[in-house]
């Protein structure tokens, strides 16, 4: 019984990280943010989000911009805290631009 225990506490543990009583990645996280600041470059433009892991923010995670319900761009997301995410730009509208204030939502995965 004490192995059993022990095993599930191995696999069990590194799932349950305490953020405001939540675990990462729940269905309490919202999976939505705003655009804090944008970090022009010469090489990529960088968007720094107003929430991180607290939100269900992970790197690698493809992301819809939107304004006023208006899709602006995709990102995806390169690095991410508790409280702060960092993406790059994959594809831009049209003669769009993307400003702090904009709203980011992760987009779901096509293929599940």
């Amino acid at each position: 019984m004490r192995f059993v225990l022990s095993i599930l506490v191995c696999l069990l543990a590194p799932l349950v990280v305490a953020m405001d009583g939540r675990a990462l990645g729940t269905a309490g996280s919202s999976g939505r943010a705003a655009i804090a600041e944008v970090v022009l470059s010469q090489s990529a433009d960088l968007l720094v989000l107003s929430a991180g892991y607290n939100h269900g923010f992970r790197p690698g995670s493809v992301c819809l911009v939107t304004r006023e319900s208006k899709p602006l761009a995709t990102i995806v997301i390169a690095e991410a805290s508790e409280q702060r995410a960092v993406a790059l730009i994959l594809s831009l509208e049209t003669q769009q631009t993307i400003a702090p204030g904009d709203s980011v939502a992760l987009r779901a995965n096509p293929r599940i």
